[in-house]
């Protein structure tokens, strides 16, 4: 059996390439089973080679299910933390919101959404007399600043070019955070219009019971102008409004109220700041 073997492996083998019109040699190749065998391999050996390396680079997709896996679970990651992140945010953006709701109720009380029993304050829409007046300040106020140089004052946070929220009056008591008191109170005469000291979108019209009729303004930069104590308002919350737009008059509503006034308040980043740096009458 051993011989017969070897005389295999040991036989020899020719291919003949002929022309088949006159039988001429083109071609002669010879070789022995051995080196047929040793070929094979050597040519099986590197289909499987490249066959592999296919499969797990350029192919893998079509011919490794695990790619597809991997694929799908990298995605599910990525997804995975785009919603946390989104959550995160969302869940900034709401304390935020509650942090400034808190902030405009005074800091411990809730919000009242029914109005006082006894009040007929509806939201109005100003007079033409108050339209002059805001046509007017509105004028004189541009006059004097631009809209480019109140945007920077803004950005530096220096500075800060606001309109004053009514036209005159006096101030009846300063910005002393100490004692809880976060802004200035104006008194004015009666039915004194008050205005939007910048360019911003209406945040919070609503009635308070310490505050009673309160507006609240969002200006650029998270700079934010609160105005209490209102006795009627012309605006309401998503509405846009201009520098030196009238917002509300005057008024004595509120528990805390002691007499007709404005208590005037201006938050920044978050934080209160004194009015009286950055307005004057």
């Amino acid at each position: 059996m051993r011989n017969k073997v070897i005389k295999w492996f040991r036989n020899r083998i020719q291919i003949i390439f002929r022309n088949k019109r006159d039988f001429k040699d083109l071609s002669l190749y010879e070789f022995s089973n051995i080196s047929l065998v040793i070929y094979s391999i050597i040519f099986l050996l590197m289909i499987f080679s490249l066959s592999f390396f296919m499969s797990t680079t350029i192919l893998s997709k079509w011919f490794d299910p695990r790619y597809v896996e991997k694929k799908a679970n990298e995605e599910l990651i990525k997804l995975s933390s785009s919603i946390d992140s989104l959550i995160s945010e969302s869940e900034i953006k709401d304390q935020y919101i509650e942090n400034i709701m808190i902030i405009l109720s005074g800091g411990e009380n809730e919000f009242i959404e029914k109005k006082p029993e006894n009040s007929s304050l509806e939201l109005q829409s100003p007079s033409n007399d108050y339209s002059a007046i805001d046509s007017f300040f509105r004028e004189e106020y541009e006059s004097k600043f631009s809209y480019s140089e109140i945007i920077r004052s803004i950005d530096s946070d220096q500075n800060i070019l606001l309109m004053p929220p009514v036209s005159s009056g006096v101030i009846s008591s300063n910005y002393d955070p100490s004692n809880g008191h976060f802004g200035v109170d104006y008194v004015c005469k009666k039915e004194e219009p008050i205005k939007s000291v910048f360019d911003g979108t209406v945040l919070m019209s609503s009635w308070t019971k310490d505050s009673g009729y309160v507006i609240s303004v969002i200006h650029p930069n998270n700079l934010i102008s609160v105005y209490k104590h209102n006795s009627k308002v012309f605006v309401e919350s998503g509405q846009i409004v201009k520098t030196g737009e009238v917002i509300s008059i005057i008024g004595d509503t509120g528990e805390l109220s002691t007499g007709p006034h404005l208590h005037f308040e201006l938050w920044l980043n978050g934080k209160s700041i004194n009015p009286s740096e950055f307005i004057s009458l």
